[in-house]
């Protein structure tokens, strides 16, 4: 079956695609709840994420994040049904990071007119971000639902997320390293270096400076040429260090300019500001490469 505008892609906001591929490629985003101190707020692409970072580097209040309701869900299920989409491929947050998935699950058994074919991306930000643009591109080529859906199956296990922590206290927060880790790392003012990978969120190593974390980078980006996609991330690091990752990149980079995406708050809320990283799809045979 040749996909159509009867196909579309649904994600949520922890995917960090830039608006410019959304209104490319028509992706209905679900919003994500956001918290902050006393206010809780829905995370729809227009809250100003340089402010948020601000509260989160000044500390007067803590962050969390909270998933859309199932009902939510089925609602951006039904628009798009309403638009004429008969399939709808859903690729949200990892299943094992996030209650996200769960509730897009529920909801897609409630859907009727149309049906919902959810593959969890077992990643974050750009990490689910390149997957919908793969996906997306496919079905401009006219590639069958199947072929889409094995498509996104293949490329997940070679994607990747990695970043090097300006602090590990936000990540403790979000329970994804024990207090007594972090608390190690900010008395030796180490920086966390880690990776997303297959649902998991692991400590590939610790650095003491920025500089050093980059080099790392690079040599754990190296194992993975050619890489099909690359993405720096980051919420509001030094513009120096944005530049210099770039530059270190730039042979390995597959597209040129490299892409620049600013992490939004659902994510940030859990690495904290100041973080700096990448987004990558290695190659399809590569021993670095899992699955």
């Amino acid at each position: 079956m040749a996909l159509t505008a009867t196909v579309r892609i649904a994600t949520d906001r922890v995917a960090d695609l830039p608006e410019t591929l959304i209104r490319r490629f028509n992706i209905q985003v679900v919003p994500v709840y956001v918290s902050l101190g006393a206010q809780t707020r829905l995370d729809d692409g227009t809250l100003d994420r340089r402010e948020f970072y601000q509260a989160l580097r000044q500390g007067t209040a803590l962050s969390g994040t909270a998933a859309p309701s199932p009902y939510e869900f089925l609602k951006a299920y039904q628009q798009l049904v309403d638009e004429g989409a008969e399939h709808i491929i859903g690729l949200f947050t990892s299943a094992t990071l996030s209650s996200i998935h769960n509730h897009a699950q529920f909801a897609a058994q409630l859907l009727s007119g149309g049906r919902v074919h959810i593959i969890d991306t077992e990643q974050v930000s750009m990490g689910i971000g390149w997957l919908v643009v793969s996906a997306a591109e496919a079905i401009e080529r006219g590639a069958s639902l199947d072929e889409v859906v094995a498509l996104v199956s293949r490329l997940r296990s070679r994607t990747q997320v990695l970043g090097v922590l300006d602090s590990a206290v936000h990540l403790q927060r979000s329970g994804r390293v024990s207090w007594a880790v972090a608390r190690f790392i900010e008395l030796l003012q180490i920086k966390p270096l880690i990776i997303v990978e297959g649902g998991a969120v692991q400590l590939l190593g610790r650095v003491r400076t920025f500089h050093r974390a980059l080099d790392r980078l690079l040599e754990h980006l190296t194992q993975l040429t050619p890489l099909e996609r690359l993405a720096i991330i980051h919420t509001y690091a030094d513009a120096p260090l944005i530049e210099r990752l770039q530059q270190i990149l730039e042979p390995l980079a597959p597209e040129k300019p490299i892409p620049v995406v600013e992490v939004g708050p659902v994510f940030g809320a859990h690495i904290g500001p100041g973080c700096l990283g990448v987004a990558v799809i290695g190659a399809e045979n590569n021993r670095s490469n899992h699955g």
